[in-house]
């Protein structure tokens, strides 16, 4: 099969371990039969990563025999990096962790080639939306919400029904591209005669891409069988523009409208994901914003599930986004705040400081009571950072005090945990237990699994500082897996990074390094340097090898 042609945004490289090829084999069929271009993956490291960074998606297909290859590990890891790894289950086996990727792990190990399969197709979809940014093609229909996989499924068919004209239409083109392929041919002298005519109408030449993307509408609308585009091509093709145009705008009025209330139904659905499915509220949040992009309430919550996943860029352009266009003082002062929060976690001190500063000023301003107390921990963070431990602890007091002056739970338990860490870094165990344990019991009463993390890594490392290393790691141990429950990744680098230091503690150097490796894989993929190079340095010093790829035992 040759190679997509370079403009194409459908080139997928699949990644597999070679005693697996007979199970790739029908999926590489279905996968071109549904418009994708393919590749393997080649097994030389310097040509893989050629393949990987040329590919829009690497399929890395987990069988047992690919858990167990180096080559596909490596593979997997250098896509998840690029943020284009897609993990498939094509046979029963545990994935290494950490090596999901963006899309839902896609279950296909009892797949056997059918293409109208309900996974397969969903998976199809998943892609096709991904790669193409269009609106209702996400990986919705098996969401494991009760009642949100089908109503995804409902609410993406009414969009399409309002706005694009008959279901059946799109349908028969998905599952019978020739169907499409022959509307679009029979419309070829009927495109080039309405490009004729548009042209004739217009007071200057169009250049070759104007041209282009004009010719490409035309066919789009002209294919159009039923609903207000059809009316709208019927219209064109007798070559009255104006009522064409009269039809199209009606259509998208109602469009809009229609728009507007699926935004809301997918903030619904993202708010109830939020808690503890993070890349469903994802989800569901990108689909609210790409619908009504000027909703800074729905930007700033999906904001805020990036900065916990760790995707710093998207969060940084999410709440940029809101800092340049909102002209609502509240949002401004959260999207600075989080701003503010992204610069600190990359180590970037001053311009934390000024949107904490400048955070806090317009929450001032406003009297939001709530945003100053989150203002003044984060300050007291950076001051902690700095070592001004007296100047933190104030803040973390007063920041406290505001939490519980609104009733604000969840900032209280943050609060108490901060005190816990200032506690620790003056050397004041007991003062710092006990704050880390009211932050654990907080976090526990909301049932905010965020927080119990926070804690109990706090209590983790205030056992290792004692040398009691057994009670140090169960602490990870339990803060890893609360992280893992919500993908909050820099609460399992954390938990991760412990672990590894108590196994360096007890000589253990194998364990030790693979937990340093993971925690690094994971500051990798946020972009944190300073926290990559630290736990390469503690490889180093147990014995890993450094390697292209990463340091590795």
């Amino acid at each position: 099969m040759a190679d997509a042609p370079s403009g194409s945004k459908r080139r997928l490289l699949l990644a597999y371990a070679d005693s697996s090829a007979h199970l790739v084999a029908p999926l590489r069929s279905a996968f071109e039969a549904a418009g994708f271009t393919t590749q393997i993956a080649p097994a030389d490291p310097t040509e893989a990563a050629a393949a990987i960074d040329a590919a829009n998606a690497v399929i890395v297909c987990w069988t047992p025999a690919a858990v167990a290859s180096d080559i596909v590990n490596l593979q997997a890891a250098r896509a998840q990096k690029a943020r284009k790894l897609a993990a498939i289950l094509l046979a029963p086996c545990s994935p290494p962790a950490n090596l999901g990727g963006r899309f839902r792990l896609a279950d296909l190990s009892g797949w056997r080639g059918d293409p109208t399969d309900k996974e397969f197709i969903t998976l199809v979809h998943a892609l096709h939306g991904r790669l193409s940014g269009r609106l209702f093609s996400g990986a919705v229909w098996s969401s494991p919400l009760s009642w949100g996989g089908a109503g995804a499924v409902t609410l993406g068919a009414v969009a399409l029904i309002t706005n694009f004209g008959d279901m059946r239409q799109t349908v028969d083109g998905f599952l019978n591209p020739a169907a499409s392929e022959k509307a679009l041919t029979a419309t070829d002298a009927k495109v080039e005669e309405v490009l004729t005519l548009l042209k004739q109408k217009s007071p200057q030449p169009l250049s070759a891409d104007a041209e282009a993307a004009m010719r490409e509408s035309i066919e789009r609308l002209l294919s159009a069988q039923s609903g207000a585009r059809g009316e709208a091509a019927d219209r064109l093709a007798a070559g009255d523009i104006e009522g064409a145009l009269a039809d199209l705008n009606t259509a998208a009025l109602e469009g809009e409208k229609a728009a507007a209330g699926l935004s809301e139904t997918w903030q619904e659905i993202g708010a109830l994901a939020y808690a503890t499915r993070t890349f469903d509220a994802i989800d569901a949040y990108e689909r609210a914003v790409q619908l009504a992009p000027k909703d800074y309430v729905a930007r700033s919550q999906l904001g805020s599930l990036y900065i916990r996943a760790g995707f710093l860029n998207e969060a940084t352009e999410a709440f940029q986004f809101i800092y340049q266009n909102a002209d609502d003082t509240v949002m401004y002062a959260i999207a600075s705040g989080n701003l503010g929060v992204i610069d600190m976690t990359r180590g970037d001190f001053e311009s934390a400081e000024l949107h904490f500063n400048e955070a806090l000023q317009f929450n001032e301003t406003t009297g939001n009571v709530q945003g100053q107390a989150s203002d003044l921990g984060d300050l007291g963070e950076l001051a902690r950072i700095r070592k001004q431990y007296g100047v933190a602890e104030t803040r973390f007091r007063k920041s406290m005090a505001l939490y519980v002056q609104v009733g604000d739970t969840e900032g209280e338990a943050v609060a108490q945990a901060r005190l816990g860490a200032v506690a620790r870094d003056r050397g004041k165990r007991p003062d710092a237990i006990a704050a880390f344990k009211r932050a654990l019991d907080l976090s526990t009463s909301i049932d905010d699994v965020i927080g119990q993390s926070f804690a109990l890594s706090g209590l983790g490392d205030v056992e290792f500082d004692s040398g009691n290393l057994a009670a140090a790691r169960t602490y990870y141990e339990q803060s890893l897996a609360a992280a893992a429950k919500v993908s909050a990744s820099e609460n399992e680098a954390v938990a991760l990074e412990g672990l590894g230091d108590v196994a360096e503690k007890q000589n253990d150097k194998t364990r030790a390094i693979a937990h340093y490796l993971d925690a690094s894989s994971i500051y990798s993929n946020m972009g944190i340097a300073a926290d990559v190079s630290r736990l390469d340095a503690k490889m180093v010093r147990n014995g890993a090898a450094p390697s292209p790829e990463g340091a590795e035992h």
